[in-house]
């Protein structure tokens, strides 16, 4: 990865009553190009990696509350050893799924993305065009 992205490799518990206990492989990626958000990489057993993009501040405030409305929600808890954790909640019309990392490793990435671009100038990176193209899906 380049100096102006993050790329962080994680493990996440698979948190399924009843189940085996289940790990899946993600990578957690940042870039100062798109300043607001972290994508979450999933390797399923789906073809293709499964990505889910949500805002760097719904990950950091799930480190010390309860955070998120909708398809992604993050809250602290602890593991069964009494380790800090943190839990994402992600819902899809295809499935619903709460998995565990570790609070030191997403913290140790969220500090990393705030070395790169620290918390309150993200808005100085972005190009309004660029937002724009976006938004009106325009390439």
């Amino acid at each position: 990865m380049s100096a102006s992205t993050i790329s962080y490799p994680l493990a996440l518990r698979l948190l399924d009553e009843g189940a085996d206990e289940r790990y899946i492989q993600a990578e957690l990626r940042y870039s100062a190009t798109d300043p607001l958000a972290v994508t979450a990489v999933f390797d399923t057993t789906a073809r293709e990696p499964v990505p889910w993009v949500f805002a760097r501040d719904l990950l950091s405030a799930g480190l010390d509350e309860a955070s998120g409305k909708g398809d992604i929600n993050v809250w602290p808890a602890m593991d069964p050893h009494g380790t800090p954790t943190v839990r994402l909640r992600l819902r899809s019309p295809d499935g619903d799924a709460v998995l565990e990392a570790p609070a030191t490793a997403v913290e140790d990435f969220l500090i990393q993305t705030w070395a790169l671009v620290p918390t309150g100038i993200e808005g100085r990176l972005l190009s309004i065009d660029a937002v724009l193209d976006s938004l009106l899906d325009r390439t």
